[in-house]
This record gives structure tokens, C-alpha cells and sequence, in this order.
């Protein structure tokens, strides 16, 4: 089973005060990226799920990576909502998802509408090129190194716990 940890906890693994992360999460921090859709009868309005992690109580790897990369596009210059445009999207849910990890892996967005490309594997090669094409600004994550301190930190609770 993955191991998770407290909402509080997780604040200081992604470096966002409790009362912080918890005002994300009622903005819709993450959206339903991750959570799988409720069954709903065809006559049954469909459930809201906007703001549907403004409840939970406990956070995998997965969800602090993602909370940890919306942090540091927001303290880039992104608004909230670009950087959580960005890090609700299923592409990236996946990154971090991989099972070995994506050594290198990146991520490249840029002004005016903050599109984005993760780079990982081969792809790396063409990050020069887009670079060019960018122009003046680009903002460059490595999503690897979010990972890396996320499962250092998660490590260590369990160090702590033995």
C-alpha cells in the first residue's frame, strides 16, 4: 500500500502553510485529476467534484509532487489557476506516476497562455530547440528533483516511524 501522510504533513513537505495548502485545496488545488468519476444514475445530476480534494485528509507521492510543482510555477510568476491548469492535467498525474521514476524529467511553460511540454527520455534533446522557440521567457521545472525531495522527505517519516 502507498504510503501517505496528514494534510498537515504534507504542508511541510511541499512547503505551503497548513492553513495555505488547505485554501488550495477549497480553490480546486489538483482538480479531479487522479479520482476516479462516481457512478451516477442517468437521471441523477452529476456530482460537483471541483473541489473535490477540500476533503481529504490524507496525500500519496503522487498528490505532493503535483502540489509541490503547483507551488513552485505559482512562486515563477504563474497564477494559481495557470499553475494548477497545469498541474491537474493527467499528462503530468502521469510523470510522477511512472513506476522507475523519469530521470531528467522537465518542464517547460511559457507566457503569454502558459503551455507546457514535459521533456523526459529522449525528449530531453529537443529542449534546446524549444528553448529558442520560446522566446524571452521560459519557465523550466525539473519535475524529477520535486519527486526526489517528496520521496526523501516521505522516507524519512518512515525512518522515523521504525
Amino acid at each position: 500500500m502507498e504510503p501517505t501522510v496528514t494534510t498537515a504533513r504534507a504542508a511541510e513537505i511541499v512547503s505551503i502553510g497548513y492553513e495555505g495548502l488547505r485554501s488550495y485545496l477549497k480553490r480546486g488545488l489538483l482538480g479531479s485529476g487522479g479520482l476516479m468519476a462516481p457512478f451516477v444514475h442517468r437521471d441523477a445530476p452529476a456530482p460537483d467534484l471541483s473541489r473535490a480534494r477540500a476533503k481529504w485528509k490524507r496525500f500519496g507521492v503522487v498528490d505532493l509532487c503535483l502540489i509541490r510543482l503547483a507551488k513552485q510555477l505559482i512562486d515563477l510568476g504563474l497564477s494559481f489557476d495557470e499553475a494548477n491548469g497545469i498541474a491537474s492535467r493527467e499528462d503530468v498525474r502521469r510523470v510522477y506516476s511512472h513506476p522507475r521514476g523519469l530521470p531528467g524529467a522537465t518542464l517547460m511553460t511559457w507566457p503569454p497562455h502558459y503551455d507546457f511540454i514535459v521533456f523526459a527520455g529522449d525528449d530531453l534533446r529537443h529542449l534546446p530547440n524549444r528553448l529558442g522557440e520560446a522566446g524571452d521567457v521560459a519557465v523550466l521545472v525539473q519535475l524529477d528533483r520535486i519527486a526526489d525531495h517528496v520521496r526523501a522527505a516521505m522516507d524519512g517519516d518512515e525512518q522515523g516511524e521504525a
